[in-house]
């Protein structure tokens, strides 16, 4: 049975993580319906989490090497006091806002009294026995999705990713992440779309930004994990995940690119009215 779960889990976390469709709300509505409302989680989430960003990073190895190094070239030009004061190169300044946005998430550390971190009591949005909040902010990320796709059909010429842009994404992603309901990936492009850059550099910041956070969450959750699983459901597990996250990354570029990302907009929206539906029944009937 671990081994199916194992499979199940893999292919389910990828497709909704990569896709914006929300990995969380959809996770939360399967927890809810089988009358699971504890946080505890499984090695094996954190495992796929881990196969995901290695299935984003193999499917944009270009962009992952091109990060790295400007990353590591700057840290060279730093310690040789080489770095200068006029505009970086485009990779590098690309590279500048992803660190910028990264900041921002220092703030889950803000002790709360015995809710613990902050990131603790936001992600206690994913097990608080109703589906109202998931429903509300899948809409949400739908409604993004939707003004995202209509900038990209306006065909304007795409801006530089700037300093408050990268800052709105970093101060955002406080919420995104720990919040059940969001895409993490579907609202930083969008956001980013707004804010006037290409779908391509959009996409590739989201995805970019994406692989740490996974990576640091499947760690985490792997440590902290209540449920441990054997080592052939983990091999599974890590394998199915990245060859699934590699084509949905390959799928959701052609997906983008095409204009049919109102489809899956148009999914979230409904999907999330559902969702929202069901949380007001479950708040007036349940005690």
């Amino acid at each position: 049975m671990s081994i199916i779960t194992s499979i199940f889990q893999a292919i389910f976390q990828a497709i909704c993580r990569i896709f914006p469709i929300s990995e969380t709300a959809h996770s939360a509505v399967f927890h809810d319906f089988s009358g699971r409302f504890s946080g505890a989680c499984s090695s094996l989430t954190g495992v796929v989490h881990i196969g995901i960003a290695v299935g984003i990073v193999a499917a944009s190895y270009s962009l992952f090497l091109k990060m790295g190094y400007e990353f590591f070239s700057t840290g060279r030009d730093f310690v040789k006091k080489q770095l200068r004061g006029n505009a970086p190169s485009q990779p590098r300044h690309f590279m500048y806002m992803t660190l910028m946005s990264f900041c921002p998430m220092l703030l889950w550390l803000i002790p709360c009294g015995r809710y613990g971190l902050l990131y603790n009591v936001l992600r206690s949005t994913q097990f608080n026995k109703t589906l109202l909040d998931e429903g509300v902010f899948l809409a949400l990320t739908g409604g993004l999705l939707f003004a995202g796709a209509l900038q990209i059909a306006k065909a304007n010429i795409p801006r530089q990713i700037s300093e408050i842009a990268s800052a709105s994404v970093g101060v955002a992603s406080v919420v995104l992440i720990p919040v059940s309901g969001f895409s993490f990936i579907g609202v930083v492009f969008s956001m980013l779309l707004l804010f006037g850059a290409s779908k391509k550099q959009s996409l590739n910041y989201a995805l970019v930004m994406s692989v740490p956070v996974l990576v640091v969450t499947g760690i985490v959750e792997i440590v902290v994990s209540v449920t441990k699983v054997g080592v052939v459901p983990i091999i599974i597990g890590v394998i199915l995940s990245a060859v699934v996250s590699y084509f949905s990354v390959v799928f959701l570029r052609y997906i983008i690119n095409r204009g049919y990302l109102k489809y899956i907009a148009a999914y979230d929206v409904a999907m999330g009215i559902i969702i929202l539906v069901v949380g007001i029944f479950e708040l007036i009937f349940r005690k």
